[in-house]
Order: C-alpha cells, then structure tokens, then sequence
C-alpha cells in the first residue's frame, strides 16, 4: 500500500473514531419517498424486520420513539418530528433542533440527547440528514447553573426583602429618637426659668441624638461591609482607660434599669497596645448594650478581659460579656450575626433595634484576624466571647493638664463652613476656650483670607471639605502651595461629614493633618487641637 493510501486510511479511520465518539447515530431521509436510511446506530434492536437500517420514516420514527425516549417526552417528540413539521422548520431557519430525554434499560438515570436535521443540498432539498448526539454532562451543568441562578436570587430577594424589612425598622427607631429630641427642646423651652429641668431635657438630648448618631454609623459600617472596603486603623492605645470609657457609656442605659455592670480585666493583661480603637470600641459597646437591653430590671452584665497566651509582643486576649437576660432561642442561633436579622418574640417590640449590631460585631472582628462565638439559654441569658491578637506596645505615663487649657488662650484659627448654623456653633466652641476666630463660607474666601495676611497670622485653620465655589480639599493643596513661609507648617485640620475610609484617605492626601468627623465630639475637638497647636501631629 503506497504512503498516500496509507494516510488516506488512517483518515478515514480517524474520522470514523470521531464520528463513533461523538454521536449516536446518523441517518438521512429521502423527501419524496419518505424513506429513513440509518446510517450508523448504537443500539442493535434498530432494525427493520428483514435486518435491514431502512425504513418509512413515520414507522422508524415511531420505533425510535416507543425504545428510547421517555414516556413524558414521547407525545411531544411525535409532534416534533413529524415530518411536515420538519421541513417546514428547516426551510425557515437552514436547520432543526430537536431534545428529549432517553432512559437507560435496568436504571432510573436519564440521559438528555440532541437531533439537528438539515438539508445535505440545500439547493436541491432532496435529502434531510440527521444527527444525534448525548448534551447529558452540559444539560447537567446547566440545571446546576440554573439551581445555583435560583439560589443566588432567593437569597438576594430575601436580602433586598430584609432591607426593606430593615428600612421601616430603621425610620421606626429613627423617628422615636427624633421625637424625643424635639419634644424635649420644646419642653425646654417651656420651663426655661427651672435650670434643673433644663439639665434633664439636654442630658436626654445628648442621649438621643448619640443614639441616632449609632444609627447612621451603624448604616455606614454595613455599607462598608457589603462593599469590602473597611479599613483598620493602628491606633497606640492605653488599654485600661479604654475599656473604662466603654463601660462609662453604658452606665446610663445601665443605671436606667438598675442593671449592675461589672468589668474585670486579667492583671496579666498589658498596658498599651496597636489597634483600631474606634472599631474594637463598637464591637464592645454593641455587645454590652446588647447585654443591658435583652436584660430584665436588677439585673447583672460583666465584662471580662483575660489573657490567653502571652507571646512577647502579642498578646491573645479573650474579650467576653455575660448577662442575665432573656437569651436566645434556638430557631434564631443560626441567624444572630446576619444583618438585618431581629428575633420576633415576645417582648420585640419593647427591644427594639435595627439588626444590625451583631452583624456588625462580627464582621469587624472577622477583620482584625478574631472569632467571635456565643452561648445562650432562653430564659437565663447569654455569653458573647470575642478573641483577639493585639500587638503589645510602650505608652508614655499620661500627662497632666492644666484645666484651663491655657494653650488655647489667644490663639488664631481660621474656620471654614459652608453651614451657618454649624459655622456659628463651631464659632462659639472654639471662643468659649479663649481662642479668636475668623470665618469663611467656603473654600475660596478661606483660601483669600490665609493669602492676604501674614504669614503666622493663623495657629490653626479648621476645614470642612463639601463647601461650593472651592470645596476644602482644593483649598488646602493651594494653601500647601503657596510659597509662605508658614504654609506648609499650619495644621489644617479637617471638620467634616465625611466618614468613609476613602474620605480620610483623600483628606490626609490634601495635606491636611487630621480628620475630625461631624457630629462633632467637642472633646475630641479639643484632644485634637491641643496636639495640632503643641506640634505633636504629623507634617503632610
């Protein structure tokens, strides 16, 4: 055999293999005489009565039909592939597709198969060519694709519906806040001449708008959360005042229900450590707010602190906060730290809250390399532990300070706010302390008034940042630019609306030097200006 029969052979043996392979049989059909030819069939019974692969085509259809094909599929396979049905199909679209389902003898597997029939001469429309093949293992790869479409969108419809479940609960919570502040004002305003009634309206004031405060943070964290973008800071702090400070901001919704808090802390427990206070400070709070809320009258919360192992610079430190409260059932475990989420028992309404606490919890400790983990009974409380590694760091002894503030006394500071109220409230704290202000109404009269005097004339320029005509970011690099003597050396601090990660990042990248967020904390104002004017923050 010659080296061109040789190749021809193996061809065609190659492409039998394939055909073998891929398909299940291939047949044509002659139109006029409507005459089926088998061509190639894997299963044996296929065969006319005198053993030969030619039949009418209705009688080989049928055949086809009653030994392959499901009983559910078959009635529709008979419509599909009538003839007719066939050639009208093929002459509109160039071909015709066609699947059903074939069981397998002795098994209840099912095996999904395809037929695509078209003309072998398209000009002469003698002749129908058909193949069959198995789409069993894609078929099954498409129900799964489908199954898991289904399942996502459940799950995402079942969020939005949370959300939405979420959003009346939060402008329920919202606006019991909101009417508490405004009844109060008015009732302040009623008795004005009785000082103590007017320290009890504005101490339920401040209650109110931090509770509110919580709320939008609260909203800000999912945000962050559910966009991946919460960013940790490295804070040095000084472990046992910050734990202090925490139980302290309880101590009113505690002492309201005559609830005893207690707080013990390892003595093995270091000093100082590197962490995101802010964070770690909100997960602490949510549980121990969490503890004196779900708590019955006299009842008791601690918080405890204690060392797991001690590894030089890390210490692993077990953060738990127990109560005697109303715990929490079985059914709703599963769903404790997903957001959104309340438990609807008796007494709910009375509870209150927007769902989001737990869920938050969770995902920042998730964030700062812990685990968090509770046990509850119904009916006798709860324990909530949180473990995390913080790095052990040296804090200086704290410094005494002159209550008087003197370094506030005298000094310049140029304030920027678009919002007169809060232009003429920021105006009034910063006076009260014995400091001289002068205003501007945005970004462009701020930047006027640091150009047209001396350089010095400022010991400090406070910024907001969303203000018209030149927002404060723009303003503060052309104040870094200015060629004076001074402008790079001014501190610039930012009092802003602004409190996403991405917001303090582009404030820093201005060349500010600090990010203070409104509502303001007026001590926290003042910790930071007292650092800005004794040179203790970082040059941009």
């Amino acid at each position: 055999m010659s080296t061109e029969a040789k190749k021809a052979d193996k061809e065609r043996l190659v492409l039998e293999s394939a055909i073998h392979e891929v398909t299940d049989f291939i047949a044509y059909v002659e139109i006029a005489s409507r005459k089926l030819f088998l061509i190639r069939h894997r299963d044996d019974n296929m065969r006319a009565e005198d053993g030969s692969l030619e039949f009418d085509y209705d009688y080989g259809v049928e055949k086809l039909i009653q030994l392959n094909i499901v009983d559910e599929d078959k009635n529709v396979c008979r419509r599909m592939f009538n003839l007719a049905n066939v050639i009208d199909t093929v002459d509109k679209y160039g071909s015709f597709t066609g699947t059903f389902r074939v069981g397998v003898l002795n098994s209840s597997e099912v095996l999904y198969k395809r037929v695509t029939i078209y003309y072998l001469d398209p000009e002469q429309k003698t002749t129908l060519v058909a193949i069959q093949y198995d789409f069993t293992e894609i078929a099954k790869e498409d129900r799964q694709i489908q199954e898991n479409i289904r399942g996502a969108l459940y799950h995402a419809e079942e969020t939005s519906r949370a959300k939405t479940r979420f959003l009346f609960s939060m402008s329920h919570e919202m606006r019991t806040t909101l009417n508490a502040i405004v009844v109060l004002s008015q009732l302040g305003k009623d008795r004005a001449a009785d000082p103590n009634y007017l320290n009890y309206c504005f101490e339920k004031i401040d209650n109110s708008s931090k509770q509110m405060l919580d709320m939008i943070e609260s909203v800000l964290d999912i945000v962050h959360i559910e966009n991946d973008d919460m960013e940790l800071a490295e804070d040095v702090i000084r472990f046992r005042p910050f734990i202090a400070k925490i139980a302290d901001k309880v101590k009113a919704e505690a002492n309201a229900k005559k609830i005893k808090v207690e707080v013990e802390i390892d003595d093995k427990v270091a000093q100082g450590f590197t962490f995101d206070a802010a964070r770690l400070e909100k997960v602490l709070y949510n549980l121990l707010s969490n503890a004196i809320k779900f708590t019955p009258r006299f009842g008791n919360v601690i918080l405890q602190v204690n060392l797991v192992y001690d590894d030089d610079d890390v210490q692993s430190l077990e953060f738990s906060v127990q109560d005697s409260g109303v715990g929490i059932s079985e059914d709703f475990k599963p769903r404790v730290f997903q957001p959104f989420e309340r438990e609807l028992s008796e007494g709910s309404s009375t509870y209150g809250g927007a769902g989001l606490g737990l869920a938050i919890c969770k995902q920042i400790v998730k964030r700062m390399g812990g685990a968090i983990e509770f046990d509850s009974f119904k009916g006798k409380g709860s324990l909530f532990r949180v473990n995390l590694d913080l790095n052990v760091t040296f804090v200086p002894p704290e410094e005494e300070r002159d209550m008087a503030e003197d370094i506030f006394i005298g000094k310049r500071v140029l304030l920027a706010d678009d919002n007169n109220m809060n232009l003429e409230i920021e105006r009034q704290v910063l006076v009260d302390q014995g400091m001289i202000v002068d205003m501007a109404e945005n970004g462009q009269e701020a930047l006027s008034q640091y150009m047209s005097n001396a350089p010095g004339t400022y010991d400090l320029i406070l910024m907001d940042v969303r203000m018209p005509y030149m927002d404060g970011l723009t303003a503060t690099k052309k104040i870094r630019a200015s060629g004076k003597s001074d402008c790079k050396t001014v501190p610039i601090l930012a009092l802003t609306a602004n409190a996403c990660a991405e917001d303090v990042r582009k404030t820093f990248e201005s060349g500010m030097n600090a990010h203070i967020t409104k509502p303001v904390d007026v001590q926290d104002l003042f910790n930071t200006i007292r650092k800005a004017l004794q040179g203790k923050m970082q040059t941009p």
